[in-house]
């Protein structure tokens, strides 16, 4: 792989760590909600932007596999009871893990393409999925949270240097984006309707702005890269 194609994946894994790492400064407990909102707003519209369109185009049974995800997702969420907010957090977790060795793989199939916008939409678009991971996992360790943040970086430059077939490839990442879909949402609801004094202090026009403005930002970096 030549420096040029392989400067967007690592543009892209940095972006994402430093995502994470402006989620985590915000000692603010209200910024972190608002930052978090956006997050999970970007994050819906890249599972409707660009993971199901890249799941279902040209594979008629692709949409029967996102509603064995959604399905799935809601059965697991409803059998775990009070554990299904943490089980449905690391699912989520999985599932963007899993979109980022996708990206690897599209980046390594489209080659070199590097132009100051697109690098500018790479590090738009993965810098809120940062913010993502770091916020779905507040259940960890500071140390944990971070190694996992990195790891799941990585897994774009990862994606550069496998190859998965398309037989397999979109049936995999289908279900993931009916299940990550739901998951997404149910995080995204706990926020809005959370008991906090973070969640009273903040009127519902707020977070639907902050979930607005991550899901246009997503549509908007979609376009670009």
């Amino acid at each position: 792989m030549s420096n040029t194609t392989l400067l967007f994946p690592v543009v892209m894994a940095a972006a994402e760590i430093l995502g994470a790492a402006l989620f985590a400064r915000s000692a603010n407990p209200l910024q972190r909600l608002i930052l978090a909102c956006f997050g999970l707003g970007f994050a819906l519209s890249i599972v409707l932007l660009d993971m199901l369109p890249d799941a279902t185009t040209h594979y008629a049974s692709g949409w029967m596999l996102v509603a064995a995800g959604v399905i799935s997702a809601a059965v697991l969420m409803y059998a775990a009871g009070e554990r299904g907010s943490s089980l449905g957090r690391s699912g989520a977790i999985l599932g963007l893990g899993l979109h980022n060795l996708c990206e690897g793989m599209v980046l390594a199939a489209a080659g070199s393409m590097a132009s100051p916008l697109i690098l500018a939409g790479a590090v738009a678009h993965k810098l809120p999925e940062g913010m993502v991971v770091f916020s779905l996992s507040n259940a960890l360790g500071n140390a944990q949270r971070w190694a996992l943040s990195v790891m799941l970086s990585l897994l774009i430059p990862l994606g550069t240097q496998l190859v998965m077939p398309e037989s397999l490839r979109k049936p995999v990442l289908a279900f993931a984006s009916g299940m990550l879909f739901v998951v997404l949402l149910k995080s995204l609801l706990i926020l809005a309707q959370g008991e906090n004094s973070p969640t009273r202090q903040l009127s519902r026009r707020s977070i639907s702005a902050a979930v607005a403005s991550g899901a246009m930002l997503a549509g908007l970096t979609c376009l670009v890269i």
